[in-house]
């Protein structure tokens, strides 16, 4: 039988609930439990029949409300209305192309799935538009609006004058700036079969992660290399040569400065070297911009490229481990600023490279003389020959590993030996060592190296796209051209909150991302690089506003809410 019985402690009573039995014919206490003071008594009591909730609605605000807010912010919003205007009823295309930027960067996926993550965000209350408005055939209708399938040639590409506008955006509100630009070239293995005629620009051609036998598309792309900002894009079909997309490429970045009153010869360039060749160094020429290229290994003269790197004057700290030396040499046909770059970092991660392919490459050649030397073994010349190709197509192992293929009593013998020497000079003369090229004469070595580092963010805007959980563009299934261009029209919504934290400061930063900070939900690279600069100009999670229910106003909230229904 259970009772209530209270204890005194001090000057206080406490309360506990007791379970009593007789054991050998007495009463002993077999189980008591804690309850508190009387007010916790009390406190249990009220609680006890206090309505109990029938649902709990979950709302994911952070991350979809900051990017919300910064488009506002930014101006990105009014862009896109000015440029697709809202219908009588129900969302614009603005919406759906801002949705589905947030849609990216905070949960990837396709756009079957858009739907139902909107109904679980901020933006479904904010927006006030039904869930099912966001089908992914209403993307796929949206989308062909915007960009017609059979657009007439005298009209003006919509996306092109969105990237334009976007452009005019980040200038008016000092987001850029006028000092380097890095161009770099991508592709993207689809799934569209062979027998489909439709699409015209994924093409076979030379894929960048090895899937040769799968059509591709092409992606040119230019950002802002000391802000990150993204400035431009073009696809172009897959069977396209790097070297052969850049005059098109420049014609869109000349294009651009003229337009926004940039002035050509206060901007610099930066690609690599796949877009070296004699006819762009002449088109850069006459664009009158400034550039820094790599210059392929086999360009640049024997002597200068393989001097000692002792030879080499170090750079300063903020180039660690780094040498480079400059001198004016003669280049296609005209004399150019020469740089050779010898970097420590790069030498042991290419050393530790070739020594793993290499003892993979070994142990294939061991195990394929011992198949030949098995006396059911039938292989012909070319079976073989081929193989040993393939595996010694990867960079440097052709010219150190060196093979012998006999016959002998109609068998095939294999056997091979490592050329010691060879290695030697690699060592000493090639890892590590990158060959620059650039008009700006009067540049010093370092300055044309730190420059050339502005190439690293495209790279790494390249690998999110491929590799990463952020804006995933790849493998691609069928598509058209509007499904080809909007994606890469997104990349500049990834920007935004690095553009709020340039334009309000840390603690304006702070409050946008506030969910972002204190629950940890951030997956795009752009956004965790925005939160690090706030956090280390001393911005805190703890003591900011909570995010108001009024989409217009500023919102920082934490990563999610929840209302209570009772009944």
């Amino acid at each position: 039988m259970a009772s209530l019985i209270a204890k005194k402690k001090g000057n206080k009573l406490y309360y506990y609930a007791v379970e009593s039995r007789r054991i050998d014919g007495k009463p002993r206490i077999v189980h008591q439990a804690y309850l508190g003071s009387a007010e916790r008594v009390a406190e249990l009591i009220r609680d006890r029949t206090a309505p109990i909730p029938l649902g709990a609605a979950m709302r994911q605000f952070g991350l979809p409300a900051a990017l919300w807010q910064a488009a506002r912010q930014t101006g990105v919003w009014s862009l896109l209305q000015a440029l697709w205007p809202q219908p009588r009823s129900g969302p614009s295309p603005a919406h759906y192309l801002l949705l589905a930027a947030i849609h990216r960067i905070c949960q990837p996926g396709p756009k079957t799935e858009v739907a139902d993550w909107y109904r679980g965000t901020v933006l479904s209350s904010w927006w006030d538009i039904s869930p099912q408005r966001f089908s992914s055939q209403a993307f796929w209708d949206w989308f062909e609006s915007i960009l017609p399938e059979s657009l007439p040639a005298s009209t003006p590409d919509p996306l092109e004058e969105a990237q334009i506008r976007l452009l005019a955006l980040w200038k008016e509100k000092q987001l850029l700036s006028r000092r380097l630009l890095a161009y770099d070239t991508t592709n993207f293995f689809t799934w569209i079969a062979s027998t489909n005629t439709r699409s015209h620009l994924a093409q076979r051609g030379h894929n960048k992660q090895g899937r040769h036998n799968l059509r591709q598309v092409g992606l040119s792309y230019v950002l802002d290399s000391e802000n990150g900002m993204s400035l431009c894009h073009h696809v172009y079909p897959g069977n396209v040569a790097d070297a052969e997309e850049f005059p098109a490429a420049l014609e869109r970045i000349t294009a651009l400065l003229d337009h926004n009153g940039i002035a050509r010869h206060t901007v610099t360039l930066v690609m690599d070297k796949g877009a070296a060749a004699l006819a762009n160094t002449v088109a850069l020429e006459e664009a009158g911009l400034g550039w820094i290229s790599a210059l392929p290994w086999n360009q640049a003269p024997a002597e200068w490229r393989e001097q000692p790197c002792e030879q080499l004057p170090l750079c300063s700290s903020q180039q660690p481990g780094v040498r480079a030396g400059a001198s004016k040499l003669l280049v296609h046909g005209r004399e150019y600023r020469c740089v050779l770059k010898y970097s420590a970092p790069f030498a042991s991660e290419q050393l530790h490279s070739l020594t793993t392919s290499l003892a993979k490459v070994m142990q294939s050649l061991r195990r394929l003389a011992a198949e030949l030397n098995k006396p059911q073994a039938h292989w012909r010349e070319d079976q073989i020959r081929n193989k040993i190709q393939r595996w010694l197509s990867g960079q440097f192992l052709a010219g150190l590993i060196h093979y012998q293929l006999r016959q002998e009593e109609g068998r095939w013998r294999l056997q091979f030996d490592f050329d010691q020497a060879a290695f030697d000079k690699l060592l000493s003369r090639r890892l590590g060592r990158t060959t620059l090229l650039t008009n700006r004469l009067d540049w010093t070595a370092e300055q044309v190296v730190a420059a050339y580092g502005g190439q690293q963010p495209v790279e790494r805007v390249f690998r999110g796209l491929k590799e990463g959980d952020w804006l995933g563009w790849g493998p691609m299934q069928p598509l058209d051209r509007p499904q080809a261009s909007h994606p890469c029209l997104l990349l500049h919504a990834r920007h935004l909150p690095a553009a709020v934290l340039t334009q309000t400061g840390a603690k304006g930063m702070a409050r946008s991302l506030h969910g972002t900070i204190a629950g940890g939900t951030g997956t795009d690279p752009a956004v965790r690089s925005a939160l690090s600069s706030a956090r280390g100009k001393g911005t805190s999670a703890r003591g900011l506003r909570p995010l108001p229910t009024d989409p217009g106003s500023a919102s920082s909230a934490q990563d999610s809410g929840t209302g209570i229904t009772a009944p």
